[in-house]
């Protein structure tokens, strides 16, 4: 969205009514229009930061293009009555002021995302930078910074420059071809206003994305009809004149919302309509004079476009790194950083590029091989899927991996760990082998998600024994209770296998502080137990229990850092469930006073730097796919741990 700044053009010239040929009326230089500059930018960057603030700041938007209209037109008309006039150098100047900072931002974004974004987000990022450098953005995305799910994408903020270039190349060539043809100016720019508000019609009753595009559009022709319009207000109007263009303008930017189209195209211009009745009003308007031709605001509408280019990328990175309510100390960050940024582009970049004595050839030739390096790089990152070897192998496990395959895999579900729709009866005969020394798994799934750990042992041959397996989901090893149908008759049936089988040790395991399991009950199901002839008990305690799902908390924590950096090997207490210390000393004492074993998987995973969330730094398989079921690695390093505790005492 290219601005030519008032001061960079020195002398505006308005057509009169008669044919182009005749002699134009030479304007003075207007501040004012720095100044309307400054307060649409403004606009637009506080709607981002603090949409409940300001509104409609997003309607800023329709200020920068009615200036822009006008400028554009006023340096067109002016240069015309040069004999000397080239369309092409024209051309080359637009060039020299648009592109040095939109390439800077494409390449500053394009690093930015290397280090930032995941795969995914980075190829959506190569073919928005392909779109942004080539000005066809509507053409890849919804038009606007405030579509929905905008703020996933750095660079949505272009598509206004798909107004802008084609404006920018043939408006002046429009204008050339009627100054040569001796035709009148202004009756042309609103035939093209008429056509354009036709356009914007259909678009509207269409409902399509190009509603808020075709406005802009009516925003760049109401500003070139004002710079053909040769008529002076009177002295007395002019302030009267100001005064009633501000209205609408602030009315619109402080309370129009753009969560629909209609709001986006129509409502949108009121303020454009403003916009125009301040440019009318000329420079001599007190508001216009005082207000807008102040230097606070006229040093921002020197910087507007680069702070344009600049505001939303990093708002959209600071929002793909935030994790939770960014607060108000975000926002002001990153529009403090997009100040200090556009300063400095216009400071060293555009005024040197733009007045600097360096060849205007090889200047404009740089910029346009830039613009297609940055091209071919979008190209080649949307290409390469974002080049995702950028990230972690247990980062790109954790996107493609998940769901409950991932958290059963390597259980023995619906054969020996039932869920809440089979009965005991499908528990298979291998289920419980004959071999002793004899293991015998009882309990919810947390159980079952033992068993790989179990076979890898066995596997092994480092420990010889049997292992019977009776668990099942949302069902702990307590007896008389039901958290689901069909858990008493299950765990009835568990506990006369027991007698038969007689095994050497039975391993109690559950989720002890599931709110659905009444425990009241574990000490008479452990006396029944001890009935049965078995010589030991072992009762585990909780591994790590997390808030949430374990690879989701991993995936949150690696985006707040550089993509190439692993997640944290250990986590702290404030991801755990909150419970689940709790619930672990209160079962160690329970096991004490019926004088059994107790084991802590928590002793196991966790120590004063945290809990483990895999088992080593280059591991690729979390500890747990959900909130707390052991995966499989995780579950065969924790089992043999246990091995000797249980295999050296048994007789």
């Amino acid at each position: 969205m290219q601005i030519t700044s008032a001061s960079a053009v020195p002398r505006r010239y308005r057509c009169s009514r008669q044919p182009m040929s005749a002699e134009a009326r030479i304007a003075p230089l207007r501040p004012d229009l720095d100044g309307l500059k400054a307060v649409a930018v403004v606009s637009v960057v506080l709607h981002q930061a603090f949409p409940d603030v300001l509104a409609g700041g997003f309607a800023g938007l329709g200020v920068f293009f009615v200036v822009s209209g006008y400028l554009i037109c006023s340096s067109v008309l002016s240069e015309l009555q040069s004999p000397r006039f080239s369309l092409g150098d024209f051309c080359a100047r637009r060039i020299r002021h648009l592109v040095p900072a939109l390439l800077l931002v494409l390449a500053a974004v394009l690093v930015a995302g290397w280090f930032l974004l995941a795969p995914t987000d980075y190829r959506q990022l190569g073919q928005q930078v392909v779109a942004g450098s080539t000005f066809v953005t509507n053409l890849t995305a919804e038009a606007g910074p405030f579509a929905a799910g905008s703020a996933s994408k750095p660079l949505l903020h272009l598509w206004p420059l798909t107004v802008w270039v084609p404006f920018c190349l043939l408006w002046p060539l429009a204008m050339w071809a009627l100054h040569r043809w001796h035709m009148n100016a202004m009756r042309w720019t609103v035939a093209a206003l008429l056509l354009s508000v036709l356009l914007h019609l259909a678009h509207d009753q269409t409902a399509t994305a190009s509603s808020p595009s075709s406005a802009l559009l009516l925003a760049l022709l109401i500003g070139a009809l004002l710079a053909t319009w040769r008529k002076k207000m009177p002295g007395g109007r002019t302030n009267a004149l100001a005064w009633i263009g501000a209205a609408p303008l602030t009315l619109a930017l402080m309370n129009i919302a753009p969560e629909t189209t209609s709001v986006a195209g129509w409502w949108a211009l009121l303020p454009t309509l403003g916009t125009a009745l301040l440019i009318a009003a000329g420079a001599s308007a007190w508001l216009n004079r005082v207000v807008l031709s102040s230097k606070p605001l006229v040093e921002i509408g020197l910087i507007s476009y680069p702070l344009y280019l600049w505001h939303w990328p990093l708002q959209s990175f600071a929002h793909l790194k935030s994790t939770g309510d960014p607060g108000w100390e975000q926002p002001l960050s990153w529009m403090a950083l997009a100040f200090v940024l556009a300063w400095t582009t216009h400071r060293f970049i555009e005024k040197p590029i733009r007045i600097g004595r360096m060849n205007g050839t090889v200047v404009i030739t740089a910029l346009c091989v830039g613009l297609c390096l940055v091209a071919v790089a979008g190209f080649a990152i949307h290409r390469n899927n974002g080049f995702e070897q950028r990230i972690p192998e247990l980062v790109r496990h954790l996107m493609s991996t998940g769901g409950r395959s991932a958290v059963v895999d390597g259980w023995r579900d619906k054969d020996c760990m039932l869920d809440y729709r089979l009965p005991p009866s499908h528990y298979k005969p291998f289920c419980i082998e004959q071999k002793r020394p004899l293991v015998f798994l009882w309990g919810d799934s947390h159980a079952g998600s033992l068993y790989p750990g179990f076979k890898a042992l066995k596997d092994s041959g480092r420990f010889e024994f049997g292992l019977a397996e009776r668990t099942a989901a949302i069902c702990p090893s307590v007896l008389g209770i039901e958290p689901r149908p069909l858990c008493r008759s299950i765990n009835d049936a568990n506990i006369q296998a027991i007698r038969d089988t007689k095994p050497d040790i039975v391993i109690l395991y559950s989720w002890w502080h599931n709110k659905r399991y009444d425990l009241r009950n574990l000490e008479a199901t452990v006396e029944q137990i001890q009935q049965a002839g078995v010589p030991r008990i072992i009762l585990l305690g909780a591994v790590p229990y997390w808030r949430k799902h374990l690879p989701q908390i991993l995936l949150e924590e690696w985006k707040k850092g550089p993509v190439q950096a692993l997640p944290p090997l250990r986590l702290d207490d404030v991801f755990l469930d909150p419970e689940v210390r709790r619930a672990t000393e209160i079962m160690r004492e329970r096991a004490q006073r019926m004088g059994i074993e107790f084991i802590s998987g928590m002793d196991v995973f966790c120590n004063a730097q945290g809990c483990l969330t895999r088992l080593s730094e280059d591991a690729t398989q979390p500890l747990s796919y959900d909130y707390g079921h052991l995966s499989t690695g995780a579950a065969a390093f924790y089992i043999e741990r246990l091995a000797p505790l249980m295999f050296n005492k048994t007789r």
